[in-house]
């Protein structure tokens, strides 16, 4: 897996064998560089920071959790590492704020480019929706996917959906313990950062391609395990309008014109040939 030309110092990747789910999210954290300041954040049905760069990161809010003490909400003119810092807390809507601000780091048009320019394969706009780009291989391969996406309904095959509010035939998640072991392919939502299941996920999904979906998982090259093959998220590209939009608390937010959708590969995706049910 190539560098992340965007990451400041040299954290190495987090091993999901290792038994310590909290190496990725301080591999994360040590990723964001010193000298860039929030300078406003809010928590709706998003949680949304904006830093002195002028850049917007998200995260998807959960109600969950012991309350934080009113000093912690304190943000503005704080470190935006140490904001980021709060990813880790249980209370989980000061955890969608810390995630925001890892994404007002990771998730910018400008490292997107700077991802380009590197030779990173980094697709922009409708073509890389995650279940359109890959509609070739969903169900063919054993495929899970964690989180209740709308396009879930069109797929057919092999496929199981994971979630916590459950609808027709999803499994409710704790299957993921059954199911992801034997799965080659398994989407997960962004929001598993969150939560803090998506530490665990990814131990059990070690052996599968890995496809983090939505705009809350940071998209850093170099903090997750190699099972770890795309990010398929969604980058700012109108702060206003999106600070704006997430002041009104719209859970839709992510299809304003103020988002821009993206995915970046992180190695080559095994398409199957079909006509001799293998894969290359």
């Amino acid at each position: 897996m190539a560098a992340d030309p965007a990451q400041a110092g040299g954290v190495a990747p987090a091993d999901p064998t290792a038994r310590n789910p909290w190496a990725l999210y301080d591999a994360l954290i040590e990723g964001v560089p010193d000298g860039i300041v929030v300078t406003d954040a809010l928590v709706n049905r998003w949680a949304a920071l904006r830093t002195d760069t002028g850049a917007v990161g998200l995260g998807m809010s959960y109600e969950a959790g012991p309350r934080s003490c009113p000093d912690d909400w304190a943000v503005r003119g704080r470190p935006l590492r140490d904001v980021a810092r709060y990813a880790k807390s249980w209370d989980l809507r000061l955890a969608s704020l810390g995630v925001a601000a890892l994404n007002a780091w990771y998730a910018t048009p400008e490292r997107l480019d700077a991802l380009a320019a590197a030779g990173h394969e980094v697709v922009r706009g409708r073509a890389s929706n995650f279940f359109r780009r890959h509609a070739g291989i969903l169900g063919v391969r054993k495929t899970a996917i964690v989180g209740h996406f709308p396009d879930v309904h069109d797929l057919t095959g092999d496929v199981t959906v994971l979630e916590r509010r459950t609808r027709g035939n999803d499994l409710p998640d704790p299957a993921c313990e059954y199911v992801l072991p034997g799965c080659e392919l398994v989407a997960i939502t962004g929001s598993t950062v969150v939560n803090k299941t998506l530490p665990r996920l990814l131990e059990l999904a070690k052996d599968a391609e890995v496809h983090l979906v939505g705009p809350t998982a940071p998209p850093s090259l170099d903090a997750y395990p190699p099972c770890v093959v795309e990010f398929a998220g969604s980058v700012v590209v109108d702060p206003d309008e999106c600070w704006r939009l997430a002041g009104l608390g719209l859970r839709t937010i992510v299809e304003s014109p103020a988002l821009d959708m993206f995915s970046i590969s992180l190695e080559p995706v095994r398409h199957p040939d079909v006509t001799k049910g293998s894969t290359t």
